[in-house]
Order: C-alpha cells, then structure tokens, then sequence
C-alpha cells in the first residue's frame, strides 16, 4: 500500500501592507534582511511570485538602459486617483497620474516598449499583474495604500511604463520612424 500524499501546500500568508511594500521596492543588498525576508514571502505566494518577478525582469531592463528607478523623482498623487485607476479609469480620467517628467526615462521606455518583442511582452506581463495587485487592494484598503506600493521600485516601473503606453492618458510616447 502506497502512503497517501499530501499535496495540498498551505496558503501563502496574506502579506501586511509594509510587507508587501518592502517586497515590490525588493531588498537594498544582502544586508537588508526585512526587505529579504518580506520579498520570500511575497514569493511563496504565485500571484505575487508572478508580479515579482515580472517587476524584476522590468526594473533590470530598464536599469540595462540606463533608466534607474531610484533616479525617477514622482511627486506626491492624489490617493484618489490611484482608486479610480484600480477600479478601470483609463486615459485623461487619470491623467494626474502621468507624473513623470524625466523625458529621457519616458522615451527609453516607449522605444523600447516599440522596439524590443521581449520587452514589450514582459512590461505587458508586468503591467497586467501590477494592475491586478491594484484592483484587489482597492477593495478593502485605504486609497492611500494604493498610493504607497506605487512609491515602490515596482510602482516607480509601474507608473513609467502606464505613461509611456498612454494608460494613465498624457505621456503616451508617439510613434517614431
């Protein structure tokens, strides 16, 4: 007789709000043992190992480009606006969202979102997962959550690439030939 297996894994631990920041902002070096700590746990659980590591692909993409996330000043938004966005606005009905002005940062990512498939595929990837990570947040959370996880590494990238692909209305980087 063969032992009966368990397979069922336990539920991944829904992650508290610092947490969940520490982990989509990802750890300054080997010595920042929160942030590590709290990016293991976002990883143990599939959505959030999904976003994570699509977040990682984006940031080091662009970091490979010379656009650096922690180099992108976004100022203080309208915690409002980062709910309508969660709940589907799109376009000029959060436009206060398209905060970016580092022309160099938002031209990179639109030539890059225009001329590399692998990019384009992963900032798509990433930008659906980040969306879906809204959305759920914006059910039972304070919209000044919403506002906090987008002053993250991950949220910077977030915001860029929305700017860049006209998501968030003004910003949109036209096509060139």
């Amino acid at each position: 007789r063969q032992a009966t297996l368990q397979l069922d894994s336990p539920a991944a631990t829904e992650l508290t709000t610092p947490e969940l920041f520490f982990a989509l902002n990802f750890p300054d070096g080997p010595d920042d043992r929160e942030a590590i700590r709290c990016l293991r746990l976002a990883l143990a659980d599939p959505g959030l190992a999904r976003l994570i590591r699509a977040a990682q692909d984006v940031v080091t993409l662009l970091a490979g480009q010379g656009v650096y996330m922690d180099e992108l000043r976004i100022p203080e938004t309208d915690p409002m606006l980062w709910r309508r966005f969660a709940e589907g606005a799109r376009g000029d009905a959060v436009a206060g969202l398209a905060v970016i002005e580092d022309k160099n940062a938002l031209e990179t990512a639109g030539q890059m979102l225009r001329g590399d498939e692998v990019f384009r595929d992963v900032a798509h990837h990433f930008l659906r997962h980040f969306d879906r990570l809204l959305s759920r947040k914006a059910q039972d959370e304070n919209p000044q959550v919403l506002a906090v996880l987008t002053e993250t590494r991950s949220g910077r990238a977030f915001t860029l690439l929305a700017q860049a692909t006209g998501m968030l209305g003004r910003g949109a980087m036209p096509a060139t030939t």
